[in-house]
């Protein structure tokens, strides 16, 4: 009858000194050595744990044959002890491998298995396990056949029988091959029919997206046309400047992402006015200093009524800064020369174009030439020359008549 636990622990205590002395000795080179364990089942990995760690070794746990490889390559432990009926790649499969990797062919792996039929011992050592031991595990014996491999203990085949299962070896990788290429392959499939079915997901809800941006953008712009409809003197004015600015753009060549935003900006540049007190806008007279503070405001309104929207958070700066000018002196924020984006400059140019087009209670309107003039005039100051010179070249292009003549009778009262 074998000691129980208790037996062997009252054991050790009453050992001579010399005896402890080599048994201390023991561990101490035993700590040096790393036994990786690659096995599935809790149960077992605890039982081997506790059995070699009383004995000084470091163990190291892997529950899978695609881990214990990961494993086995970062830490390059001393011994391997190999499950075979383990998840993923089986422990013949991961031995094959293990004995294939760099650094780690001399490495012993010893086959810890249930399998006890015939020919397991001999498959394992011919997937390059350098030993078996089967389960249940003998606690009594096997620390002791552990320290038998680190000795140099490797088992070895008659070549005719190994050569007999490494045929079947052979047979049944290439059939574990197939098998994994066919899963694959479904794998492939349903994950190109799940892509497909997100592209349609996607697409649906980009439609959707843009739907809905472009739905508020039109009700924005259609109560800013209410709003300038009420006033002669600015009817149609946010839509020409919208057409002029997207026909700069255009000749700028700019990514149709920037042609949205300028022509978002340039719809809603004077969205502001909406919420803003426009009493004084058919005044024959100037403005007071008052109402020109209020009118001065409508930038800084129209910019926090976009800004809370995502998809008009660029748009919205063009809004905020379009009264800006290039040597600073502009409003809200005295931005100056490169401060100012070039979308931004678009809308600046076609604006003032148009409002000196456009007739108003205090002056008249004045010719196209006579508003190129005055762009070209406050070139530097207020606006950047390239953006005008390419308007005024759109504007006066051969062949461009027609456009530039439906742009300029948007919204005009006969």
């Amino acid at each position: 009858m074998k000691p129980s636990a208790a037996a062997r622990e009252a054991d050790r205590g009453t050992r001579t000194a010399p005896e402890s002395r080599k048994m201390r000795q023991q561990e101490t080179t035993m700590q040096r050595r790393s036994v990786l364990y690659i096995e599935d089942n809790s149960d077992n990995r605890a039982l081997v744990r506790r059995l070699l760690e009383d004995r000084g070794y470091r163990v190291l746990e892997a529950t899978d044959g695609l881990s214990g490889i990961r494993k086995a390559i970062e830490e390059h432990p001393d011994l391997i002890l190999m499950d075979i009926n383990i998840p993923g790649l089986d422990g013949y499969e991961a031995t094959t491998k293990l004995k294939g990797t760099p650094g780690l062919q001399d490495v012993p792996i010893v086959a810890l298995t249930g399998n006890t039929t015939h020919g397991d011992r001999e498959r394992t050592l011919t997937a390059g396990c350098d030993g078996y031991i089967s389960k249940p595990i003998d606690v009594e014996t096997f620390p002791a056949a552990i320290e038998e491999f680190f000795a140099g203990k490797r088992e070895q085949l008659d070549q005719k029988v190994e050569e007999f299962y490494f045929k079947e070896y052979r047979e049944k990788l290439v059939s574990r091959l197939e098998e994994q290429i066919r899963a694959l392959e479904a794998k492939n499939l349903l994950l190109e029919e799940q892509r497909r079915q997100l592209e349609v997901a996607n697409r649906k809800l980009r439609e959707a997206q843009e739907e809905m941006e472009n739905t508020y953008v039109a009700v924005m712009q259609s109560l800013q046309r209410a709003l300038e409809a009420k006033h002669p003197y600015t009817a149609g004015h946010s839509e020409r400047v919208l057409q002029y600015a997207t026909m700069v753009g255009e000749k700028l060549d700019l990514t149709p992402e920037e042609i949205v935003i300028l022509q978002r900006g340039a719809a809603l540049h004077d969205i502001g006015k909406l919420v803003i007190d426009l009493s004084s806008i058919n005044k024959p007279d100037r403005l007071t200093e008052e109402e020109w503070e209020e009118m001065r405001r409508h930038p800084e309104v129209g910019h926090a009524i976009l800004c809370p929207l995502t998809f008009l958070r660029e748009p919205a700066r063009i809004v905020r800064h379009h009264h800006e000018r290039l040597d600073g002196t502009g409003f809200p924020d005295g931005l100056k020369g490169e401060e100012i984006d070039t979308l931004t400059h678009i809308v600046i140019v076609c604006d003032a174009f148009d409002a000196m087009t456009s007739c108003r209670p205090y002056q008249p309107n004045r010719t196209p030439e006579q508003a190129f003039e005055e762009l070209r005039r406050n070139c530097g100051t207020q606006f950047r020359p390239d953006i005008v010179e390419t308007f005024i070249e759109e504007m006066t292009r051969p062949g461009n008549e027609a456009r530039v003549a439906y742009i300029r009778n948007i919204g005009k009262i006969g």
